[in-house]
């Protein structure tokens, strides 16, 4: 593992920006595809060629809603020396791997906490994630620095051929994950489409509105917070989105649906086992310090309580290769100040290094 991720900045039109990517990231994006193609064969028993085919259904929705990210995507194709379509399956494969929710246990995800002013030492907010994930995307992902004058200067990391994921923009408007799953999924946009697209706003209620203006097509939630002080929870799913408000000043998420509602469909707590017990143990320690900072969120995020399937998660072996699931990043972002801390691995083995829009 190298000391940081790969850092590709991206200027110029949206054509540019993605042969920039795809020149950069030609042979990690082909690692992302190999990968991908084995997970979705190993969760649902579909072929690469059928994945293919439904990732092209993708297209038409963001040719409508963000026909500046399908050229974007095309030129990551051609720097890249890939098809469209396997670039769209790269940015639907959340979607395509819940095609058959029921099938499999996915192994374990994310946890992600958004902290109100009144509950952070500063007194600013601040939004923070681990993302747990296939342990090998950490050599085939990279921190993106986009500057482009068609949309706002923004900071992101994400898996080479995806167009976003957790980050943050220069109004201080920053975004965070954590996969759903109900089974539903429709040809709608792309959850890592979404992201980018959020990450076009000026803050939590622009996001808001953009979120539930445009066709979904996976189940997410997205941790959503600005430089103002506003945080929210958002769970989606194809048809609904369900708003959660911080509870004495934090909004903590795993993955599956808090929502009354969404919870009677939620299949997050069967197949993503641990679920529940890293929400409970983030509510215990949290709940153990009234305001905290980046020092102690750092060391929240290095928690091993219930270990491999802890807050910083480990690869359990008995899982097979497709599920071998760790923490690939741990994230905290101070918006007011325009950063976020970010490792390359697990917080409890390796050094958050800072990250800004230049």
């Amino acid at each position: 593992m190298t000391d940081f991720f790969q850092i590709v900045d991206l200027k110029g039109s949206a054509h540019e920006r993605g042969l920039q990517h795809g020149n950069a990231l030609a042979g990690e994006i082909r690692a992302n595809l190999t990968l991908y193609f084995d997970m979705v064969k190993g969760l649902t028993g579909t072929d690469p060629a059928v994945c293919l085919q439904h990732a092209g259904k993708f297209q038409e929705a963001i040719d409508i809603n963000a026909p500046q990210l399908l050229e974007e995507m095309r030129g990551i194709a051609k720097g890249a020396g890939v098809s469209l379509d396997e670039i769209l399956f790269l940015n639907a494969r959340t979607e395509l791997m819940s095609m058959r929710a029921d099938a499999h246990a996915v192994g374990g995800e994310c946890t992600a906490i958004g902290l109100a002013g009144e509950r952070t030492i500063s007194g600013q907010p601040i939004i923070a994630q681990n993302w747990d994930w296939h342990q090998r995307v950490c050599a085939s992902s990279a921190v993106f620095r986009l500057d482009s004058a068609d949309t706002p200067l923004a900071v992101y990391l994400a898996e080479a051929g995806q167009l976003g994921k957790i980050g943050f923009n220069q109004y201080g408007l920053g975004v965070t994950l954590n996969i759903l799953m109900t089974g539903e999924m429709s040809y709608g946009l792309p959850v890592h489409v979404l992201l980018r697209m959020v990450l076009g706003a000026r803050n939590v209620a622009e996001a808001t509105s953009l979120i539930k203006s445009c066709p979904r097509g996976g189940t997410s939630h997205f941790l959503v917070g600005d430089a103002g002080g506003d945080i929210k929870g958002l769970e989606l799913t194809p048809v609904d989105v369900a708003e959660l408000v911080p509870q004495d000043g934090a909004v903590i998420h795993t993955n599956h649906y808090c929502d009354a509602v969404l919870a009677e469909k939620d299949v997050g707590r069967l197949l993503m086992v641990d679920t529940t017990a890293r929400l409970d143990r983030a509510v215990i320690l949290l709940a153990g310090r009234k305001q905290w900072d980046l020092q102690s969120l750092s060391e929240l995020f290095s928690d091993h309580d219930n270990h491999p399937g802890s807050i910083c998660r480990h690869v359990n072996p008995s899982d097979p290769d497709y599920l071998h699931m760790m923490t690939v990043a741990s994230f905290i972002m101070d918006l007011s100040a325009g950063k976020m801390l970010v490792t390359n691995g697990q917080p409890c083995k390796t050094t958050y290094q800072e990250v800004t829009l230049d």
